[in-house]
């Protein structure tokens, strides 16, 4: 299976799913990232040094390539023709069957453009008369990220195996999490922060009976073939 997951900017997909992308790459499934915006309006680190540091993070969690769309930080915008196209067109090159998206409703702008711009250009990347480069191609299945906003989650990912992968993969950006001398006070590189993301993949896995996990919603109603999905992981924690 082929996996693509998309971010607004240099460290959302791993603050999200990184985790559940080691998990797939070790299980032997396709996995790509799509930065859409390379993160330039950022209070520290700078375009260059991003790239470095999401080249680190991807390397430790074993994805199998990275793209950078180049879209504008601080300027995504989901009615922005260019834009879409150039989302569409992204679709059609990387034809992932399986895309994962952030959920809406977030605390930075960015984020709800982002998945409004990739809802759109999965419905527009199968249109045979939409104009842009590439045949026309859909994903099979489109799934939410969580992010500040806590939703009841249609399924989660036992990750407890590879957490301190996604805690690697994330101390990797260290212009954006580490709050050293000289570097501008921002929400994100308050220690608090990385603690708040550990705290909500422990909350999850308790209550799916693992030690962790990364939660996700459908996009749309779950059709199953396989009643064998029907059955949860075995229980992991002891004394439940």
């Amino acid at each position: 299976m082929r996996i693509l997951a998309c971010g607004a900017h240099p460290d959302d997909v791993e603050i999200a799913c990184g985790a559940t992308l080691a998990l797939a790459a070790r299980q032997g499934h396709d996995t790509v990232i799509l930065d859409l915006t390379r993160g330039e309006m950022g209070s520290n680190g700078d375009p260059e040094l991003r790239a470095a540091e999401a080249a680190e993070a991807g390397r430790i969690l074993d994805v199998g390539e990275r793209h950078q769309a180049g879209l504008p930080d601080g300027h995504l915008n989901a009615r922005d023709e260019g834009q879409r196209r150039a989302a569409v067109e992204w679709l059609r090159r990387l034809r992932p069957e399986l895309l994962i998206i952030p959920a809406r409703e977030n605390r930075h702008p960015d984020h709800d453009q982002a998945h409004l711009l990739m809802k759109e250009a999965v419905f527009l990347a199968g249109l045979a008369r939409f104009e842009a480069e590439g045949e026309p191609a859909r994903p099979r299945a489109v799934y939410e990220t969580m992010e500040r906003r806590i939703f009841r989650p249609d399924f989660v990912v036992d990750v407890s195996s590879l957490r301190d992968l996604k805690d690697d993969a994330l101390r990797a950006y260290r212009s954006q999490f580490i709050r050293e001398s000289g570097a501008s006070p921002t929400l994100i590189n308050d220690p608090a922060f990385l603690e708040a993301i550990r705290a909500r993949d422990r909350y999850f896995g308790e209550l799916a009976g693992c030690a962790w996990a990364e939660p996700f919603r459908a996009l749309e109603l779950l059709r199953l073939a396989n009643l064998d999905c029907l059955l949860p992981a075995e229980r992991k924690l002891l004394n439940d």
